[in-house]
């Protein structure tokens, strides 16, 4: 999948399949400051222009 073919917001297992990782890999990405998330409610949205940087 490509950047242009992501939609602008991706759940926590979009994001595990869209980077064949686990659960666990997205959260310390989060920690570190390496991705960009929101919260609505109780979920929490990965933004996907910061997964793009994480390969530039």
């Amino acid at each position: 999948m490509r950047k242009s073919e992501l939609p602008p917001l991706m759940t926590i297992a979009d994001t595990m399949a869209y980077l064949q990782c686990s659960r666990q890999h997205v959260y310390d990405l989060l920690k570190a400051g390496r991705i960009r998330t929101y919260k609505v409610g109780r979920r929490r949205y990965v933004d996907a222009d910061s997964l793009a940087h994480l390969f530039w």
